[in-house]
Order: C-alpha cells, then sequence, then structure tokens
C-alpha cells in the first residue's frame, strides 16, 4: 500500500510539473526557475556521507505535495480510478527505484537487529574493547538450570533426565565469566594513572550491580513464600549480607543445609563474594605470566575437576573422616557442590584465561600521533591473528557440548561431580573465548543481535528470581501442564521488570552519585573502616 501511495503522490507531481512548464513560459525566468525548484527533489538540500542517507533522501521526496505559487495553481486532472493511478506511476517510476527501497529496508533492519555493528567492538579512544557478545552465552547458561530445576523433582523418562543432568552442569560458568570479565577489566587497567581504591570498596563497587536485583528477590520470598522454619530466620541475617555459603550451615533437626533457605539460587553470589577478594592479586599474578604458563595453569584447573568426584561419590570424604550421621554428610556435601571449595579451581581458571585472551585475541596499537616510543596507544581486538580454534570458539565448543550430550549420555550419570564441578571447562573456555574474540559466527550473527543481547541483560535476573516464580505458581495454579507452559515466558517477563525498574535505576544513581563525588552512608562507613585498618597496620 505505501509502494502505491508513492507511485500516485509521484504521478501527481510529475503532471503538476509539466502543466506549469506550459504555463509558465510567458513568465520571467525568476518564475520559471522558482516553479522548477519547487518540482526538484529534497535530496539536494541535505549533505550526507553515506549511499543509504542519499537512498533515503530521494525515496523521501517522491511523495511530496508541490509547492506552487497562487498563481500557478492547476484545476483537478480528471478522475482516475486507484488501479490506473497506479498502473501509471509504476511505469513512470524509474526501474531503480524499488530496488533501492529493498536495499534501504534491508540497512535500517539489519541496524535495528544489530545495533553494535557500527562500533565493531571499540569502546573509545584509550579503552579497552567491549566484550559485548559474552551478556548472550550467560542466558544461554541460565536458561539450562532453570529447566533442570523445574524437572528435578517431576518423573520424566530417564532420557530426559539424563540431558536435564546436562544442563546443570553450567552453574560453574558463573564463575568462569565473572572472573574472566574482572581480570580482563583489571589487566586492561595496568600501568594507568588512578590510586587502587581498597579492598571494601572494590566489593562495593561489585555489589552495586547484583545486589539491588537480589534483596528484591529476597523480599519477595519473604513476602509471597509459604510458612517459614526457625532455621530459616536464622539464616536471614548472613542471607542479607550474602554471607550464607561461606559456612556450610545445616539444619540439626532434619539436615537440611542453608540451600534451601530464602533465595537458594543465590548461594553463587556468596561464594562470589569471597573470590573477589583475591581476584586483583590472581590478576596482577597471572598479567606477568607466559602463555605456556597460563596453558598450563588451565589445564590443572581441569585436572583439580576430578577431586570432587573423588570426594562426594558414594561419599568418600565422609566415610574417610568417619563421618556418618546425616547432618555430617550433608555439610561436606554442600560445602563442595555449593561452596567455595568446590568452585576456586573454576574461578582461577578464568582468571587465567582472561591472560591467554589477551595475549591471543589482542594486539597493541600506538596512537600515530604520539613520538615514537612513547608508548601511548590502547589495545584492540586481532582477528587476523587469532588463533583458528579461538576464532570459532562457539562453534567448536557448543559443538562439543552436543556430541557428549547426544552421543555419551551415559557419563553425565556416572561423573556428576566431574562435569558439574569443572570438568566443562574445555567446553566453555572454548565458548568464552570464542564470544570474546567476537569473529566466531555464533557470537556475530547470533550472541550480538538485538533479542540476544536483551536476553543477556536479564539472565542474571532470570537465574535469580526462578525459585521465587516457580514457588508462586506452583501455588497459585498448580503445576500441570499450562502451568509449566507459562512458568519460563513469564520468568523472562518478571525477570525484565527486575532488570528495568529495580537494577538498572539503583545502578544508574550510584555511578551519578560516584560522577558527582555525593558520598553516601556506605562511603563514609567504609572510608572509617579502612582508616582504622591502615592505622592497625601501621603498628604491626
Amino acid at each position: 500500500m505505501a509502494a502505491v501511495k508513492m507511485g500516485v503522490g509521484m504521478l501527481k507531481d510529475l503532471e503538476a510539473c509539466e502543466y506549469v512548464e506550459a504555463r509558465s513560459t510567458s513568465k520571467s525566468s525568476c518564475e520559471t526557475s522558482r516553479v522548477s525548484s519547487s518540482c526538484s527533489s529534497n535530496a539536494e538540500e541535505e549533505d550526507t556521507n553515506s549511499a543509504e542517507d542519499d537512498i533515503s533522501t530521494d525515496l523521501s521526496s517522491l511523495g511530496q505535495p508541490m509547492n506552487l505559487q497562487s498563481e500557478h495553481r492547476l484545476q483537478a486532472p480528471p478522475t482516475m480510478s486507484m488501479e490506473e493511478h497506479a498502473k501509471q506511476a509504476l511505469e513512470t517510476v524509474s526501474p531503480d527505484v524499488v530496488p533501492r527501497v529493498w536495499a534501504v529496508a534491508a540497512a535500517r533492519a539489519f541496524e535495528y537487529m544489530y545495533p553494535l555493528s557500527k562500533k565493531n567492538g571499540d569502546s573509545g579512544a584509550g579503552s579497552a574493547p567491549r566484550l559485548d557478545a559474552l551478556d548472550a552465552m550467560r542466558w544461554i547458561g541460565s536458561i539450562q538450570i532453570v529447566i533442570f530445576h523445574m524437572y528435578l523433582f517431576e518423573d520424566v523418562p530417564k532420557s530426559w533426565r539424563t540431558t536435564t543432568n546436562w544442563f546443570s552442569t553450567w552453574t560453574q560458568l558463573f564463575f568462569l565469566l565473572s572472573a574472566f570479565v574482572l581480570a580482563y577489566a583489571e589487566m586492561m587497567r595496568e600501568g594507568k594513572k588512578g590510586a587502587e581504591v581498597s579492598l571494601l570498596e572494590y566489593l562495593r563497587r561489585r555489589l552495586t550491580v547484583i545486589y539491588p536485583s537480589f534483596i528484591f528477590a529476597l523480599l519477595l520470598k519473604v513476602a509471597i513464600g509459604a510458612k517459614h522454619t526457625k532455621f530459616e530466620w536464622q539464616m536471614l541475617p548472613l542471607n542479607v549480607l550474602l554471607m550464607q555459603a561461606w559456612l556450610p550451615l545445616v539444619d540439626g533437626h532434619d539436615g537440611g543445609p542453608w540451600l534451601q533457605a530464602w533465595v537458594p539460587d543465590a548461594w553463587f553470589l556468596s561464594v562470589l563474594v569471597l573470590y573477589w577478594m583475591i581476584l586483583r592479586p590472581l590478576s596482577r599474578f597471572f598479567a606477568q605470566r607466559s602463555l605456556g604458563f597460563c596453558m598450563a595453569s588451565l589445564f590443572g584447573c581441569w585436572a583439580l575437576s576430578t577431586l570432587p568426584q573423588l570426594f562426594l561419590h558414594d561419599n568418600q570424604l565422609a566415610n574417610w573422616v568417619g563421618c556418618q550421621d546425616v547432618g555430617c554428610t550433608t555439610a561436606i556435601f554442600v560445602a563442595i557442590k555449593g561452596g567455595a571449595l568446590g568452585y576456586i579451581h573454576v574461578f582461577v581458571a578464568g582468571v587465567a584465561a582472561s591472560r591467554v585472551f589477551v595475549l591471543t585475541c589482542m594486539c597493541w596499537c600506538p596512537d600515530a600521533s604520539s613520538a615514537g616510543g612513547s608508548g601511548k596507544g590502547r589495545f584492540a581486538l586481532d582477528s587476523a591473528g587469532t588463533p583458528l580454534l579461538l576464532r570459532f570458539g562457539c562453534c567448536f565448543g557448543y559443538g562439543l557440548y552436543l556430541a557428549g550430550v547426544l552421543l555419551t549420555p551415559f557419563l553425565i550419570d556416572d561423573y556428576h561431580m566431574f562435569f558439574h564441578n569443572g570438568g566443562m571447562l574445555p567446553v566453555m573456555l572454548l565458548i568464552l573465548l570464542g564470544a570474546a574474540a567476537g569473529s566466531d559466527p555464533i557470537a556475530v550473527w547470533a550472541f550480538r543481535s538485538k533479542p540476544m543481547l536483551l536476553l543477556g541483560r536479564i539472565s542474571y535476573n532470570q537465574y535469580l528470581l526462578q525459585t521465587v516464580v516457580h514457588g508462586w505458581v506452583v501455588s497459585s495454579f498448580g503445576w500441570d501442564r499450562t502451568a509449566k507452559a507459562l512458568y519460563l515466558p513469564l520468568l523472562m517477563v518478571v525477570a525484565y521488570c527486575s532488570q528495568r525498574w529495580v537494577e538498572r535505576p539503583y545502578s544508574d544513581y550510584q555511578r551519578w552519585r560516584q560522577a558527582k563525588g555525593i558520598k553516601g552512608c556506605d562511603d563514609r562507613c567504609i572510608e572509617v573502616v579502612d582508616a582504622r585498618c591502615a592505622v592497625a597496620c601501621a603498628c604491626c
């Protein structure tokens, strides 16, 4: 319909121009110039630098009405049907117009679907390249864990149970990804001016992003959850402080661990707080190491994944220490599968992987304006120099994962703790480094698309709110097929609302306050504690 209207408008303009030209032969040259200028295209009024803008300007002028003076107004042309107008207009239009219309539409659709296409991985002069494709892979890991929890206590076919057990192994990705991103930022900051912030200030900055959504989920759990036990109320202060996973606390009456209290899926946040305390020393250590040392470290971290399988298979560690009661065996299980002891090697692997990424996928670009040997410049992604294995890391990584799920499903049942606590490191490192390098087809065409960027932003809230939304759906509608079909879309809607109206406003406010130099009570408390720690260290 739009093409028809455009053709009709163009036909009317052409007829008007011919009529005016015939009537204006007796007029002065300035009058003729004025009339002809009103019939010309508006494209000459704009100075554009791209072919796309030229096309857009040409098309926008086709349907514009005549701007004739009063003495040149016309009588209405003979009445014609819409079909006749369209036919005559299409015969008049140049054959190049339709392909150009489709070219503009395709260009605009591409810009909408890939808003980062013009940035090309850069974030400005003097800054490290942004790794925009990483959020999408986090959502893929998050949704698999959500599906695993959906069917955790369901009576499902053995084949589907085995598949969902593979889904559960993506928990380790959160530790690997957090270590990689933060270590990458620290390594890109090496040598830059500015005082290093204290440990408490560093933790506060990390919590600025994740804490609002966590508190929101905790408040929802308190408000709409079922009747809570005495053990849960005792665990509430530790949950508020994100310290619930620092020790394997267990209810002495029924052996229930802290994992069953309040927001169970937030245990990884508590573990991350501990890991963040050692992140900067680890980053400085690996920043001075060679590629061979980092690769050996990655292999060593993967080899350490055999320890959880060795310790927890048939309660071997509990038998070795003479622990027989339910509370003791549960505490050992929680300390390894859901505590800091079980993923420290995965976190270290993320730091080492960031150094491998800098050495293999990036290059130093000196400033053209700086004098030779001044050292000024910036890091940039080196697509040509990236190894082939990492250039297509997402393809290789997801290919290996699918091969394991489809061809060797029995492995997850026999060696679940190995794969769950670090055994998937080779697969996830390939995907992580491939997405960070930005040359992989999956990273370019899937991870950097607008839908996946949106899903990546809500991945954290989606993971955090899954138990809250699941409990509300079960209590309100039961857990039949209809409820299961509505659960995932509802979870993503709630996650989007949490990210849009809880996480983002608070984070933006904290950044604004930091930019303005406004100090709050948290800043003052941190300053007091840092000052007293400095005095105590000086006395020692």
